[in-house]
Formats: structure tokens, sequence, C-alpha cells
């Protein structure tokens, strides 16, 4: 997020006044810096188009669902639009990926309660467990010093 609005502020010609992606959001979310406020409608955009792309290659009927912190922090000023016509603009299967519907995770525990589901009714979920054996895996650290 940081990224993109040090290169929007650049791109306008601004020095960019932000180093945390909260100032930004906040910044854009009270409409203080135009900046800002491009960012998130960019950052609409370029998650639209990829959410686009994934739903088209897993054919996603289902729906696409978007969580995760950020979800939550920005959908109060997220461009819905922006996002749905991105998501969209996917020529020549804009009609099929039009009828993906989307949707915004706002459960706080929601991997919590989607592994407690999987505890309890674990047949209901796609997952091949045969031949898996479950460890601890090592440290990154001792990962890196095997290399």
């Amino acid at each position: 997020m940081v990224n993109l609005y040090r290169a929007v502020a650049r791109a306008n010609g601004n020095e960019p006044r932000f180093s945390d992606p909260s100032e930004v959001s906040q910044a854009a979310e009270q409409k203080a810096d135009p900046d800002a406020v491009e960012t998130l409608d960019l950052f609409a955009e370029y998650l639209g188009r990829v959410a686009g792309d994934l739903a088209l290659v897993f054919m996603a009927r289902g729906g696409v669902y978007l969580t995760g912190g950020i979800t939550l922090k920005i959908l109060p000023f997220f461009n819905a639009e922006r996002f749905r016509t991105a998501f969209e603009n996917k020529a020549p299967h804009g009609e099929l990926v039009g009828a993906i519907p989307t949707y915004a995770v706002l459960h706080d525990r929601a991997p919590m309660e989607g592994l407690a589901a999987y505890a309890r009714t674990p047949s209901r979920f796609g997952v091949s467990l045969e031949n898996r054996h479950w460890t601890r895996r090592a440290p990154v650290h001792a990962l890196l010093n095997r290399l």
C-alpha cells in the first residue's frame, strides 16, 4: 500500500507524506490527501483485476471472498464499482465472470471458525488427508542454515 502511495504521489509531482499503510488509509478515508484517495481507488481496481483473473482461472462460481485485515480496514471507502468493473473486465469472458459474486468477510475470527467447522465435519471439505504426515515445521532460521 505504501509503495503504491509513494508511486502515485511522485507521479502526481508530490512528495509522499505517509510511511505507514494505516496513515494512507486514514488520509483516504478522511479525503485529507488526494494521493491517498487515488491510491485506495487504484488498490480497489488492482484487487478487482487479480480477483477476477483468479475467479476465471478457478471457475469460482460460488463466489470470491475477500478476507484479511486490509479488507476490514478499507471496506468503508472501498470503491465497489471500480472493483467490480475491473473484476468483470475479462473479455471475452465478461458475462461469465460477471455472474460470479464477490463477498467481503467481516468476521474477525473467520480462520478459526473455518478450522472449527472443519474439525467438526471434515467430510464436508475437499481436503485429502491420505498419506499426509503432519509434523512440526522447523524454524525459518534452521532452514536457512541448511542452505
